[in-house]
C-alpha cells in the first residue's frame, strides 16, 4: 500500500526540528560570547553533536509520528517534548565529560535547552496545520463490502485524512447494500475499469470474502496498467500497520509472500550475534551498579531468591531457563501464568522494577550464552506456549528466530493477559520475522527507550 508523501514531510519535520536545535544552540552561545568574548572557544563540533543526540531522543519517544494530531494532544506532545529534551541533556553531559573536544557552557548549556522545549512545542502545533494545507488525499477503492472490506475502511481511517475512500465495489450485481461506512457501494467490480477512471482513483484494495475470480483478476490487471496501485488486506496491515493480519491469510501465503529468507543468511546471523553480545556486555556493565541496588531492595523486601528462573520456549521451540530479577512473592507465580493489572501477588519493589524494566536485565546473561537475541519476539513460558499453539493458528512460527529483550511486539503493544493479547502479538511478531533486518532491529532498539522510560504496556 502507498503511503501519502510520508517522507516528504517527516523530512520537513526533521529539518524544522535541526533549525530550531541549531538556533537555540546559537542563541545561547550569543550570551557566552557577549559574556566572555569572541575567542572563548571553538564549539562548532559540539553544536554537530548536540543536533545529534536531540534528534535521536526526539525519535526515541515518537516525536516523529507523522500522522499524530499534535495540535489537539497538546498535553502528549508537550511530556514527550520534556522528556526527549531532558534524556538529550543527560546524553550530553555524558558525552562532555567522555569527550573533552566536545563541550559546552553550563549557562548556554541551559539556556538552549529552555529554549528548544517551546520552540519544539510551537512548531509541531503548526506542523500539523502545514501538513493538512499540504495533503492531497490518496482516492482509494474497496473491493468487498463484508467484514473484511469494513476491516480495510477502519485501518484508513486511522490515517485521518491521508486517504479518501471514494466507495465500495460490490463482489457480484446480486449485492443489495448500497451504503458501507457511510461511503456509496458504486457498482460491481465488472464495471471496475470505468469507475476507476470516472472517479480518479488511485488506489484499490482487494478485501473479498473469497479469492478472486477471472472476471475481478482481469478488470485489477487493466487497472494495474493505467497505473493504479492494487494491495489486498494483509498487504495493507503489514505496510500500514506492522502486523500481519492472521485472519487474512492462509498456508500458501507463508510459502508465496516474499521475507522470512534474511532469517537463515549467514553474514546477517553473525552480524546479529556479534550485536548481541556487545549490547549484553556493555548493558550488563552499565547496568551493574543499578542491579545491585535491585538486588539488595528485593532481599529487603520478601523472602525468597533474589533471582527467578523461569522454563522458556527459545528458538526452534528448545527450553531454556530465563533470569530474571524476582517481582512477586516468592512462589506466587503459580497461581497463575497471566500478570493482571495491580496484581496483588507483585510486591512494591517489584512493581518499580517493571515499570523500569530492570527485572528484564539479567535475561542479558541468556543473550550472552546464545539463548537468547537482544530483539526478537517475547521468550513465552513454556506452559503458555502449549496453550496458545492449540488455540492460536501459526503460533509456532514465532520460534523460527531467538526470543529477545525486547521486540516489535513489545514496544507495539502492551503485555498481555489473555489468548487474545497473545493473538494480536503474534501478528506483530510474524511481521517481524518476515521483515527482520537491522535497519528493523535498530528502530525497535530506539523506540524501547521511550517505551521504558514511559512506562508504557506494564503490568
Amino acid at each position: 500500500m502507498f503511503r501519502v508523501g510520508i517522507w516528504k514531510y517527516r523530512t520537513i519535520l526533521i529539518f524544522g526540528d535541526a533549525a530550531i536545535v541549531l538556533s537555540a544552540f546559537h542563541l545561547a552561545m550569543q550570551y557566552w560570547w557577549w559574556k566572555m568574548g569572541p575567542n572563548a572557544g571553538e564549539l562548532f563540533p559540539t553544536a554537530f553533536v548536540s543536533l545529534a543526540v536531540y534528534l535521536i531522543t526526539l525519535f526515541m519517544f515518537e516525536m516523529y509520528d507523522i500522522h499524530l494530531n499534535y495540535r489537539s494532544q497538546k498535553l502528549y506532545t508537550f511530556i514527550h517534548i520534556l522528556g526527549a529534551v531532558v534524556i538529550a541533556a543527560l546524553t550530553l553531559s555524558v558525552l562532555f565529560y567522555l569527550l573533552p573536544g566536545v563541550k559546552l557552557p553550563r549557562s548556554s548549556f541551559l539556556i538552549q535547552m529552555g529554549l528548544v522545549i517551546p520552540l519544539l512545542f510551537v512548531w509541531r502545533n503548526n506542523f500539523w496545520r502545514l501538513r493538512q494545507e499540504m495533503l492531497v488525499p490518496k482516492r482509494v477503492l474497496i473491493i468487498g463490502t463484508g467484514e473484511n472490506g469494513q476491516t480495510a475502511f477502519e485501518i484508513l481511517k486511522r490515517f485521518g485524512s491521508e486517504y479518501e475512500v471514494v466507495g465500495f465495489i460490490a463482489e457480484s450485481p446480486e449485492e443489495q447494500k448500497v451504503t458501507v461506512g457511510g461511503h456509496a457501494v458504486l457498482g460491481h467490480t465488472a464495471e471496475l475499469p470505468h469507475l476507476v477512471k470516472k472517479h480518479e482513483v488511485e488506489g484499490i484494495i482487494l478485501s473479498m470474502k473469497y479469492a478472486a475470480g477471472d472476471q475481478l483478476i482481469w478488470a485489477s490487471l487493466q487497472c494495474r496498467m493505467q497505473g493504479v496501485f492494487i494491495s489486498d488486506l494483509v498487504g495493507v496491515g503489514e505496510q500500514l500497520l506492522g502486523t500481519i493480519l492472521l485472519k487474512q491469510v492462509r498456508d500458501s501465503w507463508f510459502v508465496m509472500a516474499p521475507g522470512f529468507l534474511i532469517l537463515h543468511h549467514r553474514m546477517f546471523r553473525r552480524i546479529k550475534r556479534i550485536a548481541d553480545v556487545t549490547c549484553a556486555t556493555v548493558g550488563l556493565m552499565l547496568a551493574l551498579p543499578l542491579l545491585l541496588i535491585a538486588t539488595m531492595l528485593v532481599a529487603l523486601e520478601s523472602r525468597g531468591p533474589v533471582f527467578f528462573r523461569q522454563i522458556r520456549v527459545g528458538q526452534n521451540e528448545q527450553l531454556f531457563a530465563a533470569l530474571k530479577l524476582r517481582t512477586m512473592k516468592w512462589g506466587a507465580e503459580a497461581e497463575s501464568p497471566y500478570t493482571a493489572k495491580m496484581d496483588p501477588r507483585v510486591t512494591h519493589v517489584g512493581r518499580v522494577l517493571r515499570f523500569l524494566r530492570i527485572d528484564e536485565i539479567p535475561q542479558m546473561w541468556n543473550v550472552l550464552k546464545g539463548e537468547m537475541s537482544f530483539i526478537g519476539p517475547r521468550a513465552e513460558w513454556d506452559i503458555l506456549v502449549k496453550e496458545y499453539k492449540e488455540k492460536i493458528p501459526y503460533y509456532s512460527l514465532r520460534h523460527v528466530v531467538k526470543p529477545g529483550i525486547t521486540g516489535w511486539a513489545q514496544v507495539n503493544y502492551p503485555s498481555g493477559s489473555s489468548v487474545e493479547d497473545a493473538y494480536r502479538k503474534l501478528e506483530y511478531d510474524l511481521y517481524y520475522a518476515k521483515n527482520m533486518s537491522l535497519v528493523l532491529d535498530l528502530k525497535i532498539l530506539l523506540k524501547s527507550v521511550s517505551v521504558v522510560l514511559l512506562g508504557k504496556g506494564v503490568r
